[in-house]
């Protein structure tokens, strides 16, 4: 996109990529857009890849993206709520 036709993503755009990257279990990689990221980093952004670290249960990413997400949002609650399922999920596969 920006070598062929000089656009940067928009926020929509990298989210989407977020969702599809971590629908596919590429979390390492979606970490490393976010990181390279020319823009400010949403809550759409970081919901999308919270979501996914839901559905793959990594716990690890998922603390650091709801540290970003409850810094944003700190009264969304779902945010919170997603983070407990992770934490839940987590605990029953060990124990």
């Amino acid at each position: 996109m920006v070598r062929e036709h000089g656009l940067y993503p928009s926020i929509e755009q990298y989210a989407c990529m977020m969702d599809l990257l971590g629908r596919a279990n590429r979390l390492d990689e979606a970490a490393k857009v976010i990181e390279d990221m020319r823009i400010e980093r949403g809550v759409q952004v970081w919901g999308a890849l919270l979501g996914s670290c839901r559905i793959h249960f990594n716990v690890e990413l998922a603390e650091r993206a709801s540290k970003r997400l409850l810094e944003l949002e700190p009264r969304n609650a779902g945010n919170y709520v997603l983070l407990a399922d992770i934490y839940a999920e987590a605990s029953q596969d060990v124990g």
